[in-house]
């Protein structure tokens, strides 16, 4: 017979469990479970594939309508969310005021093109934005729409392993490239989630993904960043997400939004056949970056005249920077290319150069053979060339023969340069 006593701390033993355990994924239309090594070949390769592929996946999906559950049961699912309660304050009467929208939808089959519009007519018919921005409520529907459709059990999960997972909803088919126009309307749709055991699903902007990484790059030991790039290259070259597990939680959950958002980008790169929108090697880069550049002795891009791009952004040693901020430098807006691209690549790319230069100088066999197993000329700027030539449908035999010394040498380059940081000379031409 137990006591009584001791039947109560059993009791709040479970419960403190159950607060900290991760939440299960929700069942949506499509499942591509990562977790189980069914999957050889790169992760371009699974993604690109026209029959099973993810982007085949999330193809299908956009085309066919969403049937918008009760209220109850959204309650019930929108818990997976980790921002739920920041949104439900931006609408009169919270959780209710959202009950009451999604009650209004509910059994109604919405096409996926129309469920903005949809959610914004609720929302403005029954009075529920708080805010009277027109941009503002914009920016609301726009991030209440997958959150219904996905508890609704639309979107493509891509589980990564038993705790870490992404959504993604919402993606256009895009043109392959036969009409760039419309793929620039195409690019904007769609939306990815990242959670993991310690965090709920969070679609992560470029910018929360830039602070997460630096602050967690800044303070990891050297055990700890090399589990995580070789996690990282696992999964591009390998399809592997095994090594998730061997992570820190903060480690896991970088995985989680890294992948949501390089989903997301690639999906939009495979939008027009690879001719235009290559964020997804942009974020990669400036993942590749973080183990030098969010380092108390690395340099990095000044973020502190602001992101606009219309003014110069110089180099800075990475210790003058809080840990959080020693990345969002790599970001900036303008006309001239928002996010990571445009005047930012550039920038980015004056960084790298000189950092592959210095690396060539203090090791160069390690250069030397990361050129050779991407199948590049010497003298190339590896951070480049190393993502051009895996999101490339021409070069998958290569990164398949040599994705075991590739993920190993690249690695070892991203700790070195945070080992030789000191001895770098990147601040000056």
């Amino acid at each position: 017979m137990f006591t009584k006593k001791f039947l109560i701390a059993l009791l709040a033993l479970v419960q403190s469990l159950a607060v900290f355990a991760a939440e299960a994924p929700l069942k949506v239309s499509s499942v591509f479970d990562l977790s189980s090594r069914a999957h050889k070949g790169t992760f371009f390769e699974l993604m690109s594939d026209k029959s099973n592929g993810i982007k085949a996946m999330l193809d299908k999906d956009y085309v066919t309508p969403v049937k918008v559950v009760d209220a109850r049961t959204f309650r019930e699912r929108a818990s997976n969310f980790a921002h739920i309660k920041e949104l439900e304050a931006k609408i009169n009467g919270g959780a209710r005021g959202l009950d009451k929208a999604v009650s209004e939808m509910a059994g109604q089959a919405i096409p996926v093109d129309k469920m903005y519009g949809t959610v914004v007519t609720v929302l403005r018919k029954n009075g529920l934005f708080v805010s009277t921005n027109p941009q503002n409520q914009s920016r609301l529907a726009g991030a209440l729409v997958p959150v219904i459709a996905i508890a609704s059990g639309k979107g493509v999960l891509v589980r990564l392993d038993q705790d870490t997972y992404c959504y993604n909803y919402g993606y256009a088919v895009g043109s392959g490239g036969s009409n760039l126009v419309a793929d620039e309307l195409n690019r904007k749709t769609g939306r990815s989630y990242g959670a993991s055991a310690s965090r709920g699903a969070y679609d992560p902007s470029d910018n929360d993904y830039l602070r997460e990484l630096a602050k967690y790059a800044a303070h990891a030991d050297e055990r700890e960043l090399e589990r995580f790039y070789k996690t990282v290259f696992e999964i591009l070259l390998k399809s592997d997400s095994s090594r998730i597990r061997d992570l820190s939680d903060a480690g896991q959950t970088v995985i989680a939004d890294f992948m949501a958002i390089y989903m997301a980008e690639l999906d939009r790169h495979l939008m027009t056949g690879l001719k235009k929108y290559e964020w997804e090697n942009a974020l990669t880069e400036i993942t590749m970056l973080a183990s030098f550049s969010a380092s108390e002795h690395g340099v990095t891009l000044d973020p502190r005249g602001g992101p606009s791009n219309d003014s110069e952004r110089g180099l800075v040693n990475s210790c003058k920077l809080a840990d959080k901020d020693r990345l969002v430098g790599f970001f900036g807006v303008g006309t001239d290319g928002s996010g990571l691209d445009g005047r930012n690549k550039q920038r980015r790319h004056a960084l790298t150069r000189k950092l592959v230069a210095e690396q060539r100088k203090l090791n160069p066999a390690l250069v030397a053979k990361v050129e050779k197993l991407i199948g590049s000329r010497s003298g190339v700027d590896i951070y480049d060339a190393v993502m051009n030539t895996i999101n490339d449908f021409r070069t998958q035999s290569t990164m398949n023969k040599n994705a075991d010394q590739l993920i190993d040498a690249l690695v070892e380059f991203m700790l070195s340069t945070r080992a030789t940081a000191s001895d770098m000379n990147v601040l000056t031409d």
